[in-house]
C-alpha cells in the first residue's frame, strides 16, 4: 500500500468531490446522450452501450476492483459505495494488462467524442457538452488521476506510484 501521509484522498472522499465527479459525468453523459437521441435516436442506442460499459466494465472488471478506497475505507467517489458493492465481487490485485488498459482507454475516448458529431448542428447542447466533459475529465485529471490509489490505472499521475 501506499504511504498514506502522501495520499491525499487516503482517508476516502469528500461531499464536495464525489458531487463533482458525478455531477458532471452525468450531465455529460446525459447531454450526449440526448443531442444524438434527437438526430437519430439509432445512434443514441450506440452511446447508451459505451455509457453502460463504464459500470459493467470499467466498475466490475478494471479500475474499481483494484481501488482500495472500497475495500479498506468504504467509500467510492463514482457511485455510492453500496452500488458499487452490488457491481463489484471481489477485489484484484493484480496490475490491468495491455487488453484491460486498452478497454479502459477505449471507453474514455469514445464517451466523450462519440456525440460530438451529432452534437455540432446543436450548439447550446454542445457547449454543455462540451462544458460538462472538461469538468469531469479536468477534475479527474489534474486533481483525482494525481492522487489516486490505483496504482495500475493507466491515468494515475501520482509521483509516488508503487
Amino acid at each position: 500500500m501506499m504511504d498514506q501521509k502522501k495520499c491525499t484522498l487516503a482517508k476516502g472522499f469528500s461531499i464536495y468531490e464525489k458531487l463533482y465527479a458525478q455531477v458532471s459525468f452525468f450531465a455529460f453523459s446525459i447531454i450526449g446522450f440526448y443531442g444524438i437521441y434527437i438526430e437519430d435516436w439509432r445512434w443514441s442506442l450506440g452511446y447508451l452501450i459505451i455509457f453502460t460499459s463504464v459500470p459493467l466494465i470499467v466498475q466490475r472488471h478494471l479500475v474499481c476492483p483494484r481501488c482500495p478506497h472500497l475495500y479498506e475505507y468504504g467509500d467510492c467517489l463514482q457511485l455510492h459505495p453500496g452500488l458499487t458493492r452490488l457491481l463489484i465481487k471481489k477485489q484484484k490485485t493484480s496490475p490491468l494488462n495491455r487488453i484491460e488498459k486498452s478497454v479502459w482507454l477505449l471507453i474514455f475516448i469514445l464517451l466523450p467524442f462519440f456525440p460530438i458529431y451529432w452534437l455540432s448542428s446543436h450548439k447550446e447542447l454542445l457547449i454543455a457538452f462540451l462544458l460538462a466533459c472538461g469538468i469531469w475529465y479536468g477534475g479527474q485529471f489534474f486533481y483525482f488521476c494525481r492522487r489516486c490509489r490505483v496504482s495500475s490505472c493507466p491515468m494515475n499521475l501520482t509521483p509516488y506510484r508503487r
